[in-house]
This record gives C-alpha cells, structure tokens and sequence, in this order.
C-alpha cells in the first residue's frame, strides 16, 4: 500500500523543518576531525531515526520484499553485454568455466609480479571498453566505481615514471573475466583482478556475493604533478582513526593488539583463514558505535547497493555487538597502522605502510584493505549447500 500524494508531501515537509530546526557545526578544515564526523553522524542519525518515525506506512509498504533474494539481473545483462560487444577471439579470452582455477586466482600485486591470464581493457576498442565500464557499474555502488576507476588512474601515474614502469603499471593491466552463463540457473561469476583492485562476483541460485573485495593504492595521495594532493580511500583512513581515537582508555587496551605492524594484512590471497577468532573490543555503543558503523559503510557501501544491504543484514542478524574493532600500531594521524573490524559474516582488514624503498621513515601512502565474509568467500558455503541440493539423491 502506497500513502497518498498528501500524506507524502506532508511527511517531507515535517522532514524539511526538522532539518533546519538543527543546529549546525562548522567543521574546521583539512581532518581535525572527530566532532565535525560526529556532528554530522548524530544528524544523520536524527533525521533516520525522525523518519521512521513519521514514515513507517511506507516502510511497512516496501518491507515485504526486503528479505528477497538479491537481484542478480542487472549484473547478468552487462556481463552478457560485454561478452556480446567483444570481438570472438577476445570473447574467447574472457569467458572461462566456472571451475575454472583463475576464479579464485586474485593478487593486491601488479601483473608483472603476479601474471594474470583472460581479457585486459587494455586490448579493447573504445566500444568494448565502454561495456567493461557498464559492467563495473552494474557490480559497484557509485562510491565502489569511483574508487575503482580511481585505483587505475594511480596505477597511469605510477607507469608515466618511465619507461621500464610503462610496461610494468597502468589501467591496460586490469583483467575483467566471466565464469560461466551469466543470468543462468548454474553458478557464475564475474571478476575484475589487477594491482590494488580485486571484485570477486559469484552469483548461486541468482543471489550475490562478491568476496573477497581488494581496494588498495600507492600512492594513496599523490605526491607531485598536477593532480598531487589528490587521495584515493581517504574515508577508510579517516574513519579508522576517528574511531580508535574515540575508544576509552579501558578500550583502547583491549583494541591494541600491539605497538608493531604487522608486514601486511593478514588474509592475503591464498589465506582466506589466517583470521579465525575475532580480537579487540566489541560492543560499542553511542558516538563510538556510531563511528564503527560509519566505517563498516565505507567498504560496504563500495559494492552494489542490493549486496552491501545484505551484508549490512547479515550482521544485524548476527548482532552488531559481535563485530570487534582491533588496532596496530600508534594513535597519530599519518603514522604507519593497522586496524580490522571481525565478526560472524564480516572480516574488514585495513593497512598503511611505509613504501617500499622509501627514504622517510615513516610515511605510510601505501594503503591495502580487503573486505571478506567469513565462510562464504567465493560463494563457498552457497555453492556447498547448491551442491548438497542439485547433485545429490
């Protein structure tokens, strides 16, 4: 049941009032930081909590479809899309068995450390690369495609040092595949695999996951040319700070986990289950729950908006008091670290490191994050029960 024209209007005008009837903070410049986050987030927080209240006929209206399966037609058509744009020997390139190894083949290293194999836009026709780009639209929320697309453009700067680099870096060496029949009743998938970038899309019985998700740069700011200044996952700095830094003294010695860093995050590819038992400090509540879920949306928010509403539900389900917040290294702005968030169906790692060969001695603008859900990377525990329901007697 839809409310009335009126009584639509009428809620957006009691919306618009309360809106302007709270009070505002200027926030100072440049992240100095916390409050002006925090002003914003209780705002936020207000105006969310205001509308349900005013709103729930509507929200009642829409909640019969919310525990539907998550969409997968959308993605299916750009992906049969691209495959239809590509030339055959190209298509032939891109589209592999679902069984196959390369499926779960995905590295935070660039091509020439790590070789891929299948299609890379670089070898694409201005057509063929504009389906690539609709079919990253269709996985990615508009913030995940931004940083995408971002990603490779640090990869362009890190190619124009010279020569040698441009056979090393660049967005030509990104890899965008399809496993299987897309939009079909079998398991398929779709992955996008380069340095610093990895989407892992599989979709069992037309629901979606896409674990484990790579965003990582370096530079993470740019250091010189015309765009210097210009940084890439600053949300997911940010954030991770403003919440280690909101933690009581109390917290903050059971979120520490240590004074050193770690050499890189811990679930690196091929180490789906380095990271089994949840450390660090849990049950937030308040400004500081309020930070924590501020920062679990930065990194599912970079994924389609169905997907990251799933997980979001799946650790409402779980509890939201379950996820634990860790931390490495110091409490200072710009200083090397490390942080995750650990739950039953989420596992974010984050990292700064000092570059390697750098000549400072600690200036992290080399950032690796992967986001992951437990037990069901891959679609692992879809395709299990898949199995155990279709092949077996």
């Amino acid at each position: 049941m839809r409310p009335s024209g009126l009584a639509f209007r009428t809620l957006l005008k009691v919306i618009l009032f309360c809106c302007m009837a709270i009070p505002t903070r200027v926030a100072h410049s440049g992240f100095s930081g916390d409050h002006s986050l925090l002003d914003q987030m209780h705002r936020r927080n207000f105006l969310g909590r205001f509308g349900l209240l005013f709103a729930s006929p509507l929200l009642r209206a829409q909640r019969s479809n919310s525990g539907d399966p998550v969409p997968d037609e959308s993605i299916a058509e750009a992906a049969k899309g691209f495959l239809a744009a590509l030339r055959p020997e190209l298509r032939r390139l891109s589209q592999l068995a679902f069984d196959d190894p390369k499926r779960k083949d995905w590295s935070n290293l660039p091509h020439y450390i790590h070789p891929r194999k299948g299609l890379r836009p670089g070898d694409l026709t201005p057509q063929e690369r504009a389906a690539a780009h609709r079919l990253l639209q269709a996985i990615l929320s508009s913030q995940g495609y931004y940083k995408a697309t971002a990603i490779m453009a640090v990869d362009d700067f890190l190619g124009a040092a010279s020569d040698q680099s441009r056979q090393q870096y660049g967005s030509e060496y990104y890899f965008l595949d399809v496993f299987g029949e897309p939009g079909g009743d079998a398991p398929w998938g779709v992955q996008i695999d380069g340095h610093h970038l990895a989407v892992n899309v599989t979709v069992v019985d037309h629901r979606v996951t896409m674990t484990p998700a790579h965003f990582g740069a370096d530079p993470a700011v740019l250091p010189s040319g015309r765009h210097a200044g210009w940084q890439v996952l600053g949300g997911e700095t940010a954030k991770g700070f403003a919440l280690r830094n909101a933690l009581t003294p109390e917290q903050t010695r059971r979120a520490v986990l240590s004074e050193t860093l770690p050499p890189d995050i811990f679930t690196l590819p091929g180490r789906d289950n380095e990271l089994k038992t949840p450390a660090g400090v849990n049950a937030l509540a308040g400004q500081q729950r309020d930070l924590l879920e501020s920062l679990v949306d930065e990194y599912v928010g970079n994924l389609r908006i169905e997907v990251g509403r799933a997980y979001r539900t799946a650790i409402q389900s779980a509890g939201f008091d379950k996820l634990h917040f860790a931390w490495m290294g110091p409490p200072e702005i710009g200083k090397a670290v490390y942080y995750r968030i650990h739950g039953p169906t989420l596992l974010i790692e984050y990292d700064a490191i000092v570059p390697p060969n750098t000549k400072l001695p600690n200036d992290p603008n080399h950032i690796h994050t992967v986001l992951r859900v437990p037990g069901n990377d891959f679609g692992e525990d879809w395709l299990r029960r898949h199995h155990q329901e279709h092949h077996q007697k």
